[in-house]
């Protein structure tokens, strides 16, 4: 047995668990190669704008970085949070629960390459997410930095699925509140159930570098057909 099947116990599922979970992997899961790839309207946030998302969304739209990734071929835009269920979404942390003024104000924009191995998100983060007066909770970034991970793990792990097994953050600078800021991770390798990643959160204006992360997932063992090459 392997430390991380030692730390991860709760993922070994039973027969009929797995057969539950490849039946549904590949209709449910949002984190598959084709999922999420659906025309964006980010005007469309599920509600009307008041006015400081009013506001919001005009700065939005004449960031630099969000006119290179529009206009790059290289990135294709997907609807964020648009992997999840309407369930799942109720009791998003980051979809719902922290979404409004003062906080995540406005859906995130986000950014694939071809293959999913790469990852950008566009988002501002606002002064009701602190830990302290104007910088933004440690914890918070972590929560983000996380999510973000498994965007570039999951497509690549059987049936595009897995959980974290070790996440590791370092906080290089404060990161204000009330301003946008980049995400950016990258797969770096997976090896049969483990894929391995790192990203960053760093400003928009100027790509200060502020925090940065790498982290392990793990995919259930399951009866399913495994990629080539994985055990």
């Amino acid at each position: 047995m392997t430390a991380s099947e030692i730390l991860l116990p709760s993922i070994a599922m039973g027969p009929s668990q797995q057969q539950q979970h490849t039946a549904a992997a590949s209709v449910m899961n949002g984190h598959g190669p084709e999922a999420e790839y659906i025309a964006v309207d980010r005007s469309d946030q599920g509600f009307t704008f008041s006015p400081a998302q009013e506001a919001l969304f005009e700065e939005q739209e004449s960031l630099a970085i969000v006119q290179e990734l529009t206009a790059s071929s290289e990135w294709h835009e997907v609807k964020a949070y648009g992997h999840m269920s309407d369930t799942a979404r109720e009791v998003s942390l980051t979809a719902t629960t922290l979404r409004g003024d003062g906080k995540i104000a406005l859906r995130p924009l986000k950014f694939f390459n071809h293959d999913k191995t790469e990852c950008v998100i566009v988002m501002h983060l606002g002064r009701n997410l602190c830990g302290h007066a104007g910088i933004i909770h440690g914890g918070m970034l972590g929560t983000l930095l996380d999510e973000h991970l498994a965007y570039v793990s999951l497509p690549s792990l059987p049936n595009y699925t897995g959980f974290t097994a070790n996440l590791s953050v370092d906080y290089r600078k404060p990161c204000k509140a009330d301003q946008w800021v980049v995400i950016r991770g990258k797969l770096d390798r997976v090896e049969g159930r483990k894929a391995y990643a790192h990203a960053r959160v760093e400003t928009a204006i100027d790509h200060t570098l502020l925090t940065e992360a790498t982290a392990l997932y793990i995919s259930p063992r399951t009866a399913g057909p495994l990629k080539e090459g994985q055990p």
